[in-house]
């Protein structure tokens, strides 16, 4: 989901050299039937929230266990009480 995301403002035939390095760099995760089942839960959970990609990065990420890391942690704040966990990488510690 993330990697769409990113992919997003891509022009059909041309790839900038950094998101290349990028995903040749990384080990890129399905979205499988236990994110499916995660994003299911928070969609139950959390009814009124209509950003349903969100949702679905969110799914992701506690269905993998994973850290994510975000500069948009407002949107995410809210599937904390589900167990995802987030960080934001640009703001100084």
């Amino acid at each position: 989901m993330t990697w769409a995301e990113l992919c997003c403002g891509l022009e059909v035939h041309h790839s900038p050299p950094e998101l290349t390095a990028l995903s040749n760099s990384l080990v890129i995760k399905d979205f499988d039937v236990q994110a499916a089942a995660f994003f299911g839960n928070l969609s139950r959970q959390f009814p009124a929230r209509k950003n349903s990609l969100n949702r679905m990065i969110a799914a992701h990420a506690i269905s993998l266990g994973i850290t994510l890391v975000t500069n948009n942690v407002a949107d995410f704040a809210l599937y904390a009480d589900a167990g995802l966990v987030v960080e934001n990488w640009t703001t100084s510690a």
